[in-house]
């Protein structure tokens, strides 16, 4: 019997960058595991992955990625039922979940690191931002030793 997939919900402030991109990094590499989804506290629903995000994740998949692959979902607490893992992108935004939603406190987790701001970054400074991402995303998620 095949498992369940866990379903992990990505949150950040605007869902344009570092929620957006968390999610397109784990269907890439953990879709077999993984239903990933994204949203923003303060997102404007139907805004497209920044141009230069999407410009930086091509960089580390063997595919390009379009920046219209993915729009902007406000968060809900519908999305927070639905989902296994909440993970935030920084302490302070799981914090922040926690004050407003504390029915689900026991699934919010974050990234030990925290991801700075990539929205402010370009270049090579984004791309170096964007691998640190994976990074966390695999260390949290993937590396058990149990193949994709």
């Amino acid at each position: 019997m095949m498992e369940r997939k866990k379903k992990v919900l990505f949150v950040c402030s605007a869902n344009t960058c570092r929620s957006a991109m968390a999610e397109a990094i784990l269907r890439e590499y953990g879709g077999g595991r993984y239903e990933a989804a994204s949203a923003g506290i303060f997102a404007h629903g139907g805004e497209p992955m920044m141009p230069e995000c999407a410009k930086a994740l091509s960089k580390l998949f063997p595919r390009p990625v379009s920046y219209t692959s993915h729009f902007s979902r406000r968060l809900t607490a519908d999305m927070l039922a639905d989902s296994d893992i909440v993970c935030a992108v920084s302490e302070g935004y799981a914090s922040l979940l926690r004050q407003f939603y504390p029915e689900y406190a026991d699934k919010i987790v974050f990234f030990p690191e925290g991801i700075s701001d990539l929205s402010r970054l370009s270049g090579e400074a984004l791309v170096s931002g964007t691998r640190s991402l994976r990074d966390q995303i695999f260390r949290m998620f993937l590396c058990d030793g149990k193949q994709n």
